[in-house]
């Protein structure tokens, strides 16, 4: 895992998922001792809250033109 890593809060769905992507493809391999497994763990909780918020985001907004075309 690089040091120069992109802020989650700042990824697209699309950055934080493939990078997620990733990081369970490693761990599953067992490609990393278990210090840096666990660091790739603590990045994937990171990117999941991401992913998690910008759905939540997503979904509200879809709701939200919903609503719109109702009115």
């Amino acid at each position: 895992m690089s040091d120069k890593l992109k802020k989650p809060e700042s990824m697209t769905f699309e950055e934080a998922s493939e990078e997620l992507d990733g990081i369970v493809k490693r761990i599953d391999a067992g490609e990393a001792d278990l210090e840096a497994m666990i660091k790739e763990h603590a990045r994937g909780q990171l990117l999941v809250k991401r992913c998690r918020f910008l759905l939540e985001e997503a979904e509200q907004q879809l709701k939200t033109m919903e609503v719109q075309e109702l009115e």
